[in-house]
């Protein structure tokens, strides 16, 4: 993502999106009664039997609601239109959606820029420039690989041995060649600078030295590291995420801040000096109780959160937002979605 210009004095902000996180992190910071402009289409009909052509459009909507369709990389934008050229191919009032992709710019216009939703953005800017992580958790029987993204954890499909100890010796090797090269390849095209590959048993140890014999560790321009973890399901992912060993590497990725903050939160429960919902948290920040305020991206449209987010402001409480649709945004799902830790 790349911010543009941003002008507080008439709060627009224009911006481009690169990635499908950048999408995504647009999605955040959307809320109904924006505007939002950009190019777009619309068909053109002289008459109301003609059949119309597509015409190229710049259009200024008011935003009724947002869509995120992953599989087709797109952001669609619902609203009425209130601004617009050429005049000729438009009508003010009509509802019309924006298809944003990623290279695609617009503007955003809100009646104001509150801090924590500038740092948002700001952030996904910092995010698109941190190489991703790839991560791959293995055993004799399947690896499961993932990517840390900067909107969280992107999970993808499982690879399976398939190997029995009813097989001929023959079968066995051939099918255990397979599986290992199959791991290999993943770990090798991942569109990462860095890949972890971890698991409970001897598994990742002879990857490693299958990438070795092979010269791929050499040949790879990626930075391959080699860890433990307890099983090779989303758990151990987690586990991962979490370990000290690869700290180094995530120590600036936002999942991993957010794990902290959550342990540091429910510690607090413990003695009181953690607080959820909004009410208690408006009265932790109105008491200088406060440090810090977690809130659910999903919940910055709403009225009352805006509001114990304003007092957080207003008090120089720093707001950390997190990813609801992540683990640890759904943990804190489970509080509300809202909490302040001192």
């Amino acid at each position: 993502m790349k911010i543009i210009k941003f002008n507080e004095g008439v709060g627009s902000m224009r911006l481009r999106v690169d990635t499908l996180e950048d999408l995504w992190t647009l999605q955040r910071v959307l809320f109904p009664n924006d505007l939002v402009k950009s190019e777009s289409v619309r068909r053109f009909r002289s008459n109301e039997s003609d059949v119309g052509e597509l015409k190229d459009v710049v259009v200024r909507l008011r935003i009724e609601k947002t869509e995120l369709d992953k599989n087709a990389e797109r952001l669609r934008i619902m609203g009425k239109i209130v601004e617009g050229k050429p005049l000729d191919y438009i009508r003010l009032n009509s509802y019309h959606t924006l298809n944003i992709a990623p290279f695609d710019e617009l503007e955003i216009t809100k009646g104001r820029w509150h801090d924590y939703i500038v740092d948002v953005l700001r952030n996904a800017v910092s995010d698109s420039r941190r190489p991703r992580l790839g991560l791959i958790v293995v055993d004799d029987e399947k690896a499961l690989s993932a990517y840390l993204l900067g909107y969280g954890v992107q999970f993808g499909n499982e690879l399976y041995s398939r190997l029995s100890k009813r097989m001929s010796q023959k079968d066995f090797t051939e099918a255990e060649n397979k599986y290992f090269a199959a791991i290999i390849s993943l770990a090798v095209g991942m569109r990462a600078d860095t890949v972890v590959i971890a698991g409970p048993g001897f598994t990742k140890d002879d990857v490693k030295k299958r990438m070795e014999e092979s010269g791929e560790m050499k040949k790879s321009s990626k930075r391959f590291i080699f860890e433990n973890t307890s099983n090779t399901e989303r758990s151990g992912i987690y586990e991962l995420i979490r370990s000290d060993k690869v700290s180094r590497i995530l120590e600036r990725e936002r999942i991993r801040q957010e794990f902290a903050l959550m342990e540091q939160f429910l510690t607090g429960l413990s003695t009181g000096r953690s607080k959820y919902g909004a009410d208690n948290v408006s009265n932790a920040i109105e008491e200088y109780e406060a440090k810090a305020v977690l809130v659910n991206d999903n919940l910055l449209g709403e009225i009352a959160v805006q509001q114990v987010l304003e007092g957080a402001e207003r008090n120089h409480i720093k707001i950390e937002v997190f990813n609801s649709a992540d683990e640890v945004g759904q943990q804190l799902a489970s509080f509300k979605g809202l909490a302040s830790i001192s």
